[in-house]
């Protein structure tokens, strides 16, 4: 297989990470890492300026040296102001993240014999717009050509629902990983995997179940002892190792007994899987809990569904089987392998999206398009508000998908294609609704929502608003993300300012269009209805990294040592 047809699908976890491609019969296959494991410690050992350990290695310096160890790195993806310092240099969660899959790309290198560079990179499907823009900022930092970016559920559910193309089929996918949870519903209609509804918590995962576990050992060890072996990092880290180790052992046996050696102090502390399941228990209860709002929003209940997919380590623990099954009324289905199966739906969907030369697709006469569909808005909505930018037209709504044709003969089949693959379409959604901060008749902010949560990617929204003053000159559009009708309960991601505008009274007509695409990036045009000036932009998220900076990151990394 030519170097062309290979993108690979990279599972970039809080944890782990995982990469796959896809070969020449369609079979998705995992890419072993140069230590011979199917997934890489998402951990990064420093051991001098510009050299890292990463992965197995890294993992073995949290105790012995916990200073120079970036792990859990995911979880500060997209903030502002965030930096961590290693040996005097100062390193953003896109710089720590871009030396894990670095070190995935020179792994890539090594099993391929040759340079490898297109990916598509996954996330969890709550993850806000700086959370994915920093992501694929840390593969352009790692010399990675991003070609897509994809809901970490999405991409199981292709590696589930390929085998299962042609029925009607709804399911969950439940996608709890080291640091994150999702909880997504798709739809296996024909030839078609469409998302209907989604919601997570990027602040949950398997590590919230370690700190809890570390917690009560510690606090019995305090209660016996008076001292902490949390206050200092290497005793922390041993304990937290250990609190690890007990908790896969108790996804298998119903004891395990975590040894704790502080200030020339011993304990061992003996715990159970009811003790266990006890303190975790408003955990898997969280987690239930945003499967009945997903189920809300889908308009669906436990009955609607045909299975429960369970997706990430985390989902191995017993406890979070039990009460799935207790919630829906059956047992999930646990037949995909929960550490795999994401890059591995990465990989298919680089294929279907960006690959119409693979040998798995290039003997069909059918081609990957993009299927639009056009739904016109009322003609003449009402408004009895008079906003910075007033809708005078109401929108219409532009929708689009990554196609790949059915069979004219089979419609509701997919096409076999001689390469291996059947034909499939990939609808994903809007996880966050997109909005613009407008001003009402009385002057006061408002937000109004351009692009609701759900929407199918790709979508276009066009709204027409107004000038609020008179002999206004410049137009600023202040983007908004998320659920709330006023500043304060939504976030600003962004801004476009058309300027050098002719005074003109208040009132004047305004376009603005949202473009938001299947990486759930956003482009925002401006448009001066009457002269016909426009301002275009790719929202720059705050606190992403400058074009400089980027190339500089990428240099550094690519003159460093990684191993």
């Amino acid at each position: 297989m030519s170097d062309l047809d290979i993108v690979l699908g990279i599972d970039l976890g809080t944890t782990y990470s995982a990469m796959a491609y896809v070969d020449r019969f369609g079979k998705p296959q995992i890419i072993v890492s140069a230590d011979g494991e199917a997934t890489v410690p998402s951990v990064v050992y420093f051991y001098d300026n510009d050299a890292f350990v990463v992965g197995g290695e890294a993992v073995k310096m949290v105790v012995a040296d916990p200073s120079n160890v970036a792990r859990f790195v995911k979880r500060s993806m997209g903030e502002e102001d965030f930096t961590l310092e290693y040996f005097g240099q100062g390193y953003t969660p896109q710089e720590l993240s871009a030396i894990v899959l670095r070190r995935l790309k020179n792994d890539a290198e090594e099993f391929f014999g040759r340079p490898i560079s297109d990916a598509v990179v996954t996330v969890p499907a709550y993850f806000n717009a700086a959370q994915r823009a920093a992501t694929a900022e840390a593969g352009a930092v790692a010399g990675l050509n991003v070609l897509s970016i994809i809901n970490e559920p999405t991409a199981a559910a292709i590696a589930y629902g390929l085998d299962r193309m042609g029925t009607t089929h709804n399911f969950m996918v439940f996608d709890l990983g080291g640091g994150t949870f999702d909880v997504t519903i798709m739809r296996i209609e024909g030839d078609t995997l469409r998302a209907v509804a989604t919601d997570g918590n990027a602040e949950l995962g398997g590590k919230d179940w370690d700190d809890r576990l570390v917690s009560h050992v510690a606090e019995q060890f305090v209660s016996r002892f008076g001292v902490d072996p949390r206050d200092d990092p290497q005793p922390y880290q041993e304990l937290y190792e250990r609190c690890l180790a007990a908790k896969l052992a108790l996804t298998t046996q119903p004891r395990a007994v975590i040894p704790v050696n502080y200030r020339g102090r011993r304990m061992a502390v003996p715990i159970t899987t009811a003790e266990f399941n006890d303190m975790c228990r408003d955990l898997v209860e969280q987690c239930t809990d945003t499967c009945e709002i997903v189920l809300e929003k889908a308009g669906m209940r436990w009955p609607d569904l045909d299975d429960v997919v369970l997706v990430g380590g985390a989902t191995r623990m017993p406890m979070v089987h039990d009460e799935l099954a207790r919630r829906s009324g059956v047992r999930p289905n646990a037949e995909l392998n929960p550490d795999e199966c994401v890059a591995m739906g990465a990989a298919l969907a680089g294929v279907y999206r960006h690959r119409r030369g693979h040998p798995a697709i290039s003997g069909s006469s059918q081609a990957l398009g993009i299927e639009e569909t056009v739904e016109p808005a009322p003609a003449h909505p009402e408004h009895s508000e008079s906003p910075t930018l007033r809708d005078e037209e109401g929108p219409s709504l532009v929708e689009a998908t990554i196609v790949l044709p059915p069979a004219a003969a089979q419609p509701h089949a997919p096409a076999k294609l001689s390469g291996g693959l059947p034909g499939l379409t990939i609808t994903d959604i809007a996880t966050h609704p997109l909005g613009i901060i407008v001003l009402d008749a009385n002057l006061r902010e408002r937000i109004v929502e351009l692009i609701p949560e759900a929407s199918a990617l790709p979508t276009e929204k066009r709204g027409r608003f107004a000038y609020a003053y008179d002999n206004m000159t410049a137009v600023r559009v202040q983007i908004t993300e998320g659920h709330g009708t006023s500043r304060d309960e939504v976030m600003v991601i962004g801004d476009v300012i058309l300027d050098r505008l002719p005074p003109r009274p208040r009132g004047t007509p305004i376009d603005v269009i949202y473009r938001y695409n299947t990486d759930q990036i956003l482009e925002v045009d401006i448009i001066d209805v009457e002269t016909g000036a426009q301002r275009s932009a790719t929202i720059s998220i705050k606190g992403s990294l400058s074009q400089d900076r980027i190339e500089r990151a990428r240099a550094n990394i690519g003159r460093a040592r990684i191993r």
